[in-house]
């Protein structure tokens, strides 16, 4: 079983939930222990079905192509990641910054899922935040289900890591550090998935 394309995948899929964690830390919004679970849980449960679906895919195309196929969309997705983060932040520099995708502006403003502005995400805003969260993945984990990664174990890190990220990200982010930290963060997870793509295609 390959533990390092599981970490890979694991890391690049819960930087989105870091830069969350790290925008609550700014503005001083808690994510408290249960919301965190049922963000991560929900997280799981996406990264499983999206799995399911690249599984049921393999089944009608030939073993010796499932595993490029799969690579190659990795890469892709990782091109089209780091294009649209360069752009982002070229276009931020330029004073054009206005945000034309709901993704985007809620990665930018994640204040929003706290609609009663009570400074804390509750029950029903965890759950939009883990959907919101979860669908932005969804690409992501058929394309590695396709290379031939263990669904169980990559859900699981998935869970794992998404909840380290935010804890770690909100704690960071309490310590005052810059929010456009979170740029850096995009671009560094566009070349894991474009790593992990080129391992799994030459091992």
């Amino acid at each position: 079983m390959d533990f390092i394309s599981v970490f890979l995948f694991a890391v690049s899929t819960s930087t989105d939930n870091f830069i969350i964690g790290l925008s609550y830390g700014i503005l001083k919004i808690k994510i408290n222990i249960m919301s965190n679970l049922i963000i991560a849980f929900i997280s799981c449960i996406g990264t499983f079905i999206s799995m399911l679906i690249g599984k049921t895919f393999v089944n009608y195309i030939p073993s010796i192509y499932s595993n490029y196929l799969g690579s190659v969309l990795l890469i892709l997705l990782g091109l089209y990641m780091l294009i649209g983060s360069l752009k982002k932040k070229s276009l931020a520099s330029c004073d054009k910054g206005k945000k034309n995708n709901y993704y985007e502006n809620f990665i930018e403003h994640p204040e929003i899922i706290d609609s009663n502005n009570s400074k804390n995400i509750e029950f029903k805003e965890s759950i939009l935040l883990g959907i919101i969260l979860c669908i932005n993945n969804f690409g992501l984990g058929i394309g590695a289900s396709i290379t031939g990664l263990n669904i169980y174990l990559t859900s699981f890190c998935s869970m794992i890591f998404s909840i380290v990220f935010i804890k770690l990200g909100f704690y960071i982010g309490n310590k005052s550090l810059p929010k456009n930290l979170s740029n850096c963060c995009e671009i560094v997870s566009s070349l894991i998935i474009i790593i992990l793509g080129i391992y799994e295609l030459i091992i």
